[in-house]
């Protein structure tokens, strides 16, 4: 039965509310890739309540292919709203030779995603996701100021509360319309209970479960340590998303936690680029000052010249990028900085561009509301995609993920949200805080209303049966190592977790390449986790061996933790630059091709 918390609706103890019957799989050969097999089971809507009916999980592995199978491991690649189907189908064969041919690779839509019921939709196509989220861009509008370091620019910002509002209320109004019921029935505690009855069904009911999650799916590795720690087998989380606040802090009050080290990872791209003839932003003399001065040239110029129009490239390579559409751009790149640079032709080309409007670098249209979701995002994905809308943006499957998990007090205000987002350009990243309005769920969380029907608004003190292994490089532009150290502290999981800290940048250690971490992986699923510290520092340090231009950066190998991000900054002090792009360095402490991390 459930029981009802303080306005919430959740299940009581541990486990599902009434035990549903193990079924057998059956799999076929699912194209386009060879080797690569699908399934569907059929789980409840409701797990409390199985007469609302049965829905569809879709499912995809690369089976193992000795004799005597030698384990398994689920995957879920992030989102809200990332296909595991397709993460397996494009690499689930490289990530299965890494682990041996006697592993089992598999992952799952999670609900509302690819072939996951319930179905999600929100938008018919591209034309009608521009039209509704248009209204936010151009001159005058959300998307048209600087880093709100300026005044004028924190003025043009708070006149936009009602447009803003109006659209975050036109979000919920339409999704409920289209969707209904079937939007409390999407979050994340649904989705571990299928996961453990995947498992139940696919390998022996009461097997222990094998999972890496990386990004959002560490959110669903940290609810399976609370709802069903007896269960826990061999469990990665890489590159977390804090789990515990995300199930019990309002969205907008922890924003800046998504940003803690995008400044230094920015920086530390920069150390790397600095003299490579591997960099497209850099020449021979160039060092990271001058290179982060070529950047804060590039924002400030298209701050300057942007005309207000609504951000596209047009076919003709003229763009017409403001500031936040650019900035944006380059946090996206920096999602698998040491896979591959994507960084330095997308600046270079800004560049080339802001000189030269014939120049060609960069063709086609860019959906500007899709740039405005990263979270909805899988984290493989780390450029904008041209003339296509993805599925998961065309569903909106993330708002009705993230917000309808998140707990709401009823007093928060769009105007709320934006005044800080003010206070996070002014004093955690002058360059990267400005974004939130319009590249972040948060800001409108508070306008939505179907909220899940299971929340898991609680600390998270149960400890698994097994250790858990928590994983995060250190420079991650969106979940930063903070979050990963925090969950493996003593006030959380503390002994049963193992924290692997990774001296590089980028979104999760899926992101590089180092045999420090192939090692550590290794050993942990073959049941030898890493020494417990006996601290809250890391158990482990990893580096890697070499970074997409050269050789590593000494500064690398002196990476430090920053320990003011302890506790959240509430300072309002205005900083004292008056640059309008003045980058705050004073604070600095596709699919990823999975064969970059097997390699090492």
């Amino acid at each position: 039965m459930r029981l009802s918390t303080f306005g919430l609706v959740i299940f009581s103890a541990l486990g599902s509310s009434r035990a549903l019957a193990p079924v057998s799989v059956t799999w076929s050969e699912c194209p386009p890739i060879t080797g690569i097999e699908c399934a569907t089971v059929q789980v409840p809507l409701d797990w409390a309540d199985e007469s609302k009916g049965m829905i569809p999980i879709a499912l995809a592995r690369v089976a193992a292919t000795t004799p005597q199978r030698e384990g398994y491991m689920f995957f879920n690649p992030g989102g809200p709203g990332g296909s595991g189907v397709e993460f397996i189908q494009y690499s689930g064969q490289e990530i299965q030779a890494h682990f041996g041919a006697g592993w089992d690779i598999i992952s799952w839509d999670p609900r509302g995603v690819g072939g996951s019921g319930p179905n999600i939709t929100f938008f018919s196509g591209e034309s009608d996701y521009d039209a509704f989220w248009n209204p936010l861009f151009g001159g005058g509008h959300v998307g048209a100021h600087g880093n709100l370091t300026q005044q004028s620019d924190v003025d043009l910002l708070m006149t936009q509360v009602s447009t803003y509002d109006g659209v975050a209320q036109s979000l919920n109004q339409r999704m409920i319309e289209r969707n209904g019921e079937s939007l409390k029935y999407v979050g994340t505690c649904a989705v571990v209970r299928d996961l453990v009855y995947l498992v139940d069904s696919l390998y022996g009911q009461g097997t222990d479960v094998n999972f890496w999650g990386i990004s959002y799916g560490t959110v669903i590795a940290g609810y399976l340590t609370q709802m069903f720690p007896d269960r826990v087998g061999r469990v990665i989380l890489d590159g977390v998303l804090d789990p515990e606040k995300y199930g019990n802090n309002i969205p907008m009050k922890w924003m800046e936690t998504d940003i803690y080290d995008i400044d230094f990872a920015l920086k530390s791209w920069t150390e790397a680029c600095a003299g490579s003839n591997k960099c497209a932003l850099s020449t021979r003399n160039d060092t990271s000052s001058s290179l982060l001065t070529k950047i804060d040239t590039i924002l400030n110029t298209a701050y300057e010249r942007y005309d207000g129009s609504i951000p596209v490239f047009n076919l003709s390579g003229i763009f017409t990028w403001p500031y936040d559409t650019a900035t944006y751009a380059i946090q996206s790149s920096m999602y698998s900085t040491m896979a591959s640079d994507d960084i330095g032709p997308l600046l270079a080309a800004i560049g080339q561009h802001q000189s030269n409007s014939n120049s060609t670098l960069l063709s086609g249209k860019v959906e500007p509301a899709y740039m405005t979701l990263p979270m909805g995002r899988s984290p493989y994905s780390v450029m904008p995609i041209y003339d296509t809308i993805p599925p998961d943006a065309l569903s909106n499957i993330a708002f009705a993920v993230f917000c309808g998990d998140a707990i709401d007090d009823g007093s928060t205000t769009t105007e709320d949200a934006f005044k800080e987002t003010v206070r996070i350009s002014q004093s955690v990243s002058r360059i990267f805080g400005s974004l939130f309005p319009i590249n972040s769920l948060r800001p409108m969380c508070h306008k939505w209303t179907p909220r899940a029907v299971e929340r898991l608004p609680q600390k998270f003190n149960k400890q698994p049966k097994n250790v858990v292994l928590v994983m995060s490089t250190m420079g991650d532009p969106i979940t930063p190592y903070y979050s990963a150290r925090r969950l493996a502290s003593s006030n959380m999981l503390g002994s049963k977790a193992r924290l692997v800290r990774l001296n590089s940048i980028g979104h999760s250690t899926f992101s590089n390449n180092s045999t420090c971490i192939v090692d550590v992986v290794k050993k942990f699923i073959a049941g030898m986790p890493p020494d417990d510290a006996g601290n809250d520092e890391a158990d482990v340090t990893c580096n890697i061996e070499r970074t997409i231009f050269g050789a590593v950066p000494s500064t690398w190998q002196q990476f430090q933790f920053n320990q003011t991000h302890d506790e959240p900054n509430t300072s309002s002090n205005s900083p004292s630059s008056a640059a309008r792009f003045g980058m705050g360095y004073g604070l600095f402490f596709g699919f990823v091709s999975a064969s970059l991390w097997l390699l090492g």
